[in-house]
């Protein structure tokens, strides 16, 4: 695979960095450790030489890393950024390329971009974050552009989750809906309504948990509906959860027949939510 080389100009601000820092910095890290962790295929003695380079300054290191944001592994890919991220001059030019990649790579340097601008916290990608999900790029770009989004947490991501909540796969709409309810200062769940009648049973649960923990009332016949004829237990399950945080003792006759349901999951639950009905 073709990977980003940064060149001369990064080497420059290397030297920058290097004349910056003391001569400890690094807590023992080094190149050559980073390169034997490479080698040893573990992601877990990757992240460790990474982080022990956390101060690190050299021109070798600053590729090598670069490398790395371009790992299959998300962890690897997320402590890469976690490192440049420290080294605002170098994350911004990386994250400019990035930022490019979005409107015009395909599923793997959609993912990559989209991890390395959530994990260095770059808010200004969220226009493009917007852009790239509407584009044809595989599931696997847009999980981690919902997955940005969510990190983030802002709400210019939103339009981002209202069309992921649409994607043709189930995994996509699930984290969109799981995602929503984490945004900060969200109102409630209200574009994660529809997802109750979704054909997959993993998206109804999800979106259920969304909407009672949003205390989204708009959702309650939905829930009803769900929590007495869902065919999956964890759908049921969670739709009865739910029903106990929106409080409505609309619920209860709903709640009372689930309590009998032929899952013990579903009976342990909405008993304990007809407990919490006003």
């Amino acid at each position: 695979m073709m990977m980003k080389n940064i060149g001369i100009k990064l080497a420059a601000v290397a030297l920058v960095l290097c004349a910056a820092l003391p001569a400890y910095a690094g807590k023992d890290g080094s190149a050559l450790k980073i390169k034997q962790a490479i080698a040893s295929t573990s992601v877990d003695a990757i992240l460790a030489e990474v982080e022990r380079a956390e101060a690190l300054a050299c021109d070798e290191c600053i590729q090598l890393v670069t490398n790395l944001t371009e790992d299959a592994r998300y962890e690897v890919r997320a402590v890469a950024a976690w490192w440049f991220a420290k080294r605002p001059a170098l994350k911004k030019m990386l994250a400019e390329q990035f930022d490019a990649e979005l409107l015009t790579g395909g599923t793997v340097k959609v993912r990559n971009a989209a991890d390395f601008l959530s994990r260095t916290m770059t808010y200004t990608a969220l226009p493009n974050l917007r852009a790239a999900i509407k584009r044809d790029v595989g599931a696997e770009a847009k999980l981690a552009i919902v997955r940005a989004v969510h990190y983030l947490g802002h709400k210019g991501g939103n339009e981002a989750l209202t069309v992921a909540m649409t994607d043709r796969d189930p995994t996509v709409r699930a984290e969109a809906a799981r995602a929503w309810r984490d945004i900060y200062d969200q109102v409630d769940a209200g574009p994660v309504l529809a997802l109750l009648g979704d054909a997959d049973a993993s998206v109804r649960a999800e979106a259920a948990t969304v909407v009672g923990g949003m205390k989204t009332l708009a959702g309650r016949g939905a829930l009803e509906a769900l929590v007495v004829s869902d065919g999956s237990p964890i759908a049921r399950r969670n739709a009865a959860w739910a029903l106990g945080k929106l409080g409505q003792a609309a619920s209860r006759d709903a709640l009372t027949k689930a309590s009998g349901d032929e899952s013990g999951l579903v009976r342990m639950t909405a008993r304990a939510a007809l407990g919490q009905l006003r």
